[in-house]
C-alpha cells in the first residue's frame, strides 16, 4: 500500500508540474542535474567541489563533469575559494535561483491541494511523519 501511495504522490506531483510550471531551464533538467542544483542551493555558502561530490556520493571527476554541464547551461558558476587558492566554490546563477523559486511555487500549489483534502490534525500528522521518515 505504501508503494502504491508513493506512486500516486509522484503522479500527483507530475500533474501539478504539467499544469502550473512555466517553460524555464529547471524544467529541462535531468533528475541528476536538478539534484545537484538542490544540493548547491541548500548549502549554507557556496560549496566546494569536493564537498559537493561527498554530498552527492559521487567521485570528484563525476561532480566536475556535472558542474561543467550546469555551467554550460548557465545555472552555476565557480568562484575562487578564499581559504584555499587551489579550490573553487560553486554557486547558483540568477537564472537557477529564479527557476528554483518557480519550483517552490509549484510545491506550494501541491501543498494547498493536500490541505483541501485533509483536516488540520491530519496535515500536522502527515508533516510529522514525513519529517521523521525523511531524516
Amino acid at each position: 500500500m505504501l508503494t502504491s501511495n508513493l506512486e500516486k504522490i509522484e503522479r500527483f506531483a507530475a500533474k501539478v508540474w504539467r499544469i502550473h510550471s512555466k517553460e524555464d531551464p529547471i524544467n529541462q533538467l535531468s533528475f541528476n542535474e536538478y539534484d545537484y542544483l538542490k544540493v548547491i542551493q541548500l548549502a549554507p555558502e557556496p560549496i566546494r567541489l569536493t564537498d559537493l561530490a561527498v554530498e552527492m556520493e559521487v567521485t570528484k571527476p563525476s561532480a566536475t563533469n556535472m558542474v561543467q554541464r550546469l555551467e554550460r547551461k548557465g545555472l552555476v558558476q565557480r568562484k575562487m575559494c578564499t581559504e584555499d587558492s587551489r579550490a573553487k566554490r560553486i554557486e547558483l546563477t540568477e537564472k537557477a535561483i529564479i527557476g528554483l523559486q518557480e519550483e517552490s511555487h509549484v510545491y506550494g500549489i501541491m501543498s494547498k491541494g493536500l490541505e483541501k483534502k485533509l483536516s488540520r490534525e491530519e496535515l500536522e500528522q502527515l508533516n510529522l511523519l514525513l519529517t521523521k521518515a525523511l531524516k
